[in-house]
């Protein structure tokens, strides 16, 4: 449920605006901007600034399940979207890549902001609407796209899509991850598949089998299965970035 709009020409990050504002602002505040021009990517990977991209940013605050919201808005932004792009399939590169064509679409990044004993989060979504192939090329980001670079759809209202996504990820931060786990899993591309698991420098090989009802990964190797944190590890598939 959202309980309030902010909607702002430029912007440092709306994942910034909300933190800086929380105190102010209710639980379900939704932030979108024409343009951010310094956003963060998970492992503090900059999202370049680019009219082509939709920010957007939710404030939850106290959420029951905040361990497992960044799987949770993988679903929401791919059913907001699927309608959008009739014959397309979206995927889900574990934990929360959006997919198109094989180029990542989407990037989520869910942060917390602790008070006392209890903890509000603020989750970011870049979604790529109309980049050029010439923007992704310039940026050295080889496996990034946009709707439109990919499909050719034009999506007019920004506005409409982003409240879509706002209001499905706050439904699913309340319900919890258990409540979407079936169909994020039926869209995860990294499921059933040979990986490369990078941490501190270091590489290991790995099957996935699944994803837990804490949002790991179930991995398995010569010594036996073992679970994946996002918050701890990389993933990549044994030749390209899926």
């Amino acid at each position: 449920m959202l309980n309030r709009k902010i909607t702002l020409d430029e912007v440092d990050s709306t994942n910034n605006y909300l933190k800086l504002h929380r105190g102010e602002l209710p639980d379900g505040t939704l932030v979108t901007a024409r343009i951010q021009t310094a956003g963060k990517g998970r492992r503090g990977h900059d999202w370049l600034a680019d009219q082509g991209m939709l920010p957007l940013s939710l404030l939850l605050k106290q959420p029951p399940h905040p361990d497992t919201l960044t799987l949770c808005a993988g679903v929401a932004v791919c059913e907001a979207l699927e309608p959008l792009l009739p014959g397309e399939e979206l995927g889900i590169k574990w934990p929360n890549d959006i997919i198109l064509r094989g180029h990542k679409l989407c990037g989520i990044l869910c942060e917390s902001v602790c008070f006392g004993s209890s903890m509000d989060i603020v989750c970011g979504i870049g979604v790529n609407l109309a980049q050029t192939a010439e923007f992704f090329e310039k940026a050295n980001i080889p496996h990034g796209g946009s709707v439109e670079m990919l499909t050719g759809v034009t999506i007019n209202d920004r506005e409409k899509l982003a409240e879509d996504i706002a209001e499905r990820l706050y439904s699913y931060s309340r319900a919890g991850f258990e409540s979407v786990r079936e169909k994020y899993v039926k869209r995860c591309l990294t499921v059933g598949k040979k990986i490369r698991i990078i941490e501190n420098g270091s590489e290991r090989e790995a099957f996935t089998e699944g994803i837990a009802p804490n949002g790991f990964l179930i991995c398995s190797d010569e010594t036996g299965r073992f679970e994946v944190n996002s918050g701890e590890v990389s993933v990549r598939g044994l030749m390209d970035y899926i």
